[in-house]
């Protein structure tokens, strides 16, 4: 990655913007699993038990869409995208039909935590594969695909609410695989059905492994704890019911928003000096979430946590792009998913035992370092892979 790492800003040619159309149609198919907190209530109902009880689906969930971005990135460098979209929506329903007729909680946890997410996992590398692929205005591109997957639980959430209360859990589930189906057939429609070129100069195929996809692991894994640690506790960190529901929703604006601002702005200025600026916005907003017990400030940098999330979430996998073959891209980036995957699954459980020492108001002191760390990794030089 070259001290800019811009990309060329020609226009999509007419492939290259059904490549875009179908990535960001099954990212927007393959979000539910993050709409998970509107079905806890009436599954709770249900099956008779507490919403604590159903913790683990979700947290099954993470590590299954972690496996599947993982095991998809790798699948997604052999196999044609239509294939592999096939696949993932094939899962996906029989996930949310499973969880339509689930007797228990462990066959919530079979269907909603383990086949949908290693199915909706596998959908978002290969729509994150497939959009690195197209070299014009990468950043754009990515930004686009991810932002889908973001608004998508945005859209699903409300209407799965309103489902719920017209047709109870089961025709809810039901209702949402019919739509999953049509929208992720749609979208291998739009997708390549042609495999994708072997022409990795030491013919291998798998992650690359090489100083910058370290680096970029690290930088995925440290930079997103804090936002998700947040999502996890936004309640503990606003103090009050209403106050915790408008940090969701600032940090859920702010994800979207730098999801969609990332990809063009690093285009313009490049991939190392917008990596730089998300490092230090997440310094600032770790410090000010560490000291601060003024509400509308804690509001306030919630918001731009969001924001800096949801920008990491465009440029990593677009300096991802920028350094490794295209042969290569999906195993690799799929390695370094699992950056966010160890986070997700780390950061809020970190964060409660630190509440329990420091308080809620101090609990993210936890994460100054660990944000310090981020932009050193960053400030490091970077070196061109070897395997371009």
């Amino acid at each position: 990655m070259g001290s800019r790492s811009g990309t060329p800003r020609r226009r999509l040619g007419r492939r290259e913007r059904r490549t875009v159309a179908g990535a960001v149609l099954l990212d927007l198919a393959v979000s539910s699993l993050f709409a998970w907190g509107v079905f806890v209530p009436e599954l709770s109902r249900d099956l008779r038990v507490s919403g604590s009880a159903l913790t683990i689906v979700f947290s099954v969930g993470l590590v299954g869409f972690t496996a599947g971005v993982l095991g998809g990135g790798y699948a997604a460098d052999l196999v044609s995208p239509r294939r592999l979209a096939v696949v993932s929506a094939f899962g996906a329903v029989c996930g949310l039909l499973g969880t339509a007729a689930a007797g228990s909680v462990a066959a919530v946890v079979v269907a909603f935590g383990v086949v949908l997410g290693l199915s909706t996992g596998m959908g978002y590398a290969c729509a994150v594969r497939a959009a690195g692929t197209v070299a014009a205005r990468r950043g754009l591109v990515l930004a686009l695909v991810v932002s889908a997957y973001a608004g998508g639980t945005i859209v699903i959430a409300p209407v799965a609410a309103v489902l719920l209360d017209l047709v109870g859990r089961s025709g809810t589930f039901v209702v949402l695989a019919a739509l999953t189906a049509v929208v992720l057939g749609t979208a291998a429609g739009l997708l390549s059905p042609d495999p994708p070129p072997c022409r990795s100069r030491t013919g291998r195929h798998g992650p690359v492994l090489t100083r910058n996809t370290v680096r970029l692991w690290m930088v995925f894994g440290l930079g997103s704890g804090p936002c998700l640690a947040a999502f996890g506790h936004a309640g503990e960190l606003t103090t009050g019911a209403r106050a915790a529901a408008l940090g969701v929703s600032l940090l859920s604006a702010g994800n979207l928003a730098g999801r969609l601002l990332a990809g063009p702005v690093s285009d313009r200025i490049g991939r190392p000096r917008a990596l730089h600026g998300n490092a230090a916005l997440l310094v600032a907003t770790c410090v000010v979430l560490a000291t601060a017990d003024h509400r509308p400030t804690v509001l306030a940098a919630l918001l731009a946590l969001g924001t800096q999330y949801g920008a990491l979430s465009v440029l990593v996998p677009a300096a991802t792009a920028d350094t490794i073959a295209a042969e290569r891209l999906g195993a690799t980036y799929g390695a370094i998913f699992t950056g966010w995957g160890i986070a997700g699954l780390l950061a809020p459980l970190l964060t409660v035992q630190a509440a329990g020492r420091l308080g809620w108001d101090h609990a993210f002191l936890i994460f100054v370092v660990p944000a310090l760390l981020t932009w050193v990794v960053v400030a490091l030089p970077w070196r061109p892979s070897r395997d371009r």
